[in-house]
């Protein structure tokens, strides 16, 4: 499933009746049991999710989209998540989900997990923030980028980080909007820094860091599908499903 691209409320409506329908079908399996329970992670009591930060020109949003095909599940990048929180129904629906018990737990964590003068300044980093848990909690969601890794409980999803070496990337960044050489280089320092000054100052974490991740990967020289196949593999021995 690819990243829906969001331009009108009714694709907004679509992609949320979607992915609330994917929870109602992982609801139901965990109702049932069995092994079809487990083969959909329906054994756990939240998730499952995979968070994919990358950094730019790496080839990581190319690998969300083949991970949300593989399995199905929609993938959140930043463009869906602002128009999910810019959309008071749309995002109220996704809340809703969440009953007081878990809207306490989200507070609690969102102060043990965030530099609180940061998200009381900033209303929609905190809006973000509650749709990514939201998300993550109720389940098979691909959520790209916005420091989600260091958001959300590691025992319930798998957390890659996709890189690639500089002038791997700045061609690729040259190449996909078609600019100059000179001009990508300076664009993907600049990224770069802002990523993570981003990071840094939501989180108090490096975005380099490894113990952040689960999976990292280098997309220089490995194919997409192999990188797929690892990434399901870990998610699925991490969370405990059959292969």
């Amino acid at each position: 499933m690819s990243t829906l691209k969001i331009g009108d409320s009714a694709n907004l409506d679509q992609l949320i009746n979607r992915q609330m329908n994917l929870w109602d079908v992982r609801q139901k399996l965990a109702r049932e049991g069995g092994e079809a329970a487990r083969l959909e992670f329906a054994h756990l009591k939240e998730g499952p999710w995979i968070t994919l930060s990358r950094q730019p020109g790496s080839g990581g949003t190319d690998l969300a989209r083949l991970l949300g095909t593989k399995l199905g599940w929609q993938v959140f990048d930043r463009e869906i998540l602002s128009a999910i929180a810019h959309n008071d129904p749309a995002r109220e629906k996704i809340l809703s989900r969440l009953d007081e018990h878990a809207v306490g737990v989200f507070q609690d964590f969102l102060s043990n997990v965030m530099v609180h003068e940061a998200v009381s300044r900033n209303v929609y980093a905190h809006d973000i923030a509650q749709l990514i848990w939201t998300l993550a909690r109720q389940g098979r969601a691909i959520l790209v980028g916005r420091g989600a890794n260091w958001l959300l409980d590691p025992h319930y999803g798998i957390r890659i980080r996709v890189v690639a070496p500089r002038p791997f990337r700045a061609a690729r960044i040259a190449r996909l909007r078609q600019i100059e050489p000179a001009l990508a280089e300076e664009r993907l320092r600049k990224e770069d820094e802002d990523l993570a000054a981003f990071i840094r100052q939501l989180y108090r974490k490096e975005i380099d860091d490894p113990a952040g991740y689960d999976l990292i990967l280098n997309l220089e020289h490995l194919e997409a599908e192999a990188a797929v196949e690892a990434v399901i593999t870990a998610l699925r021995r991490k969370l405990g499903a059959s292969a």
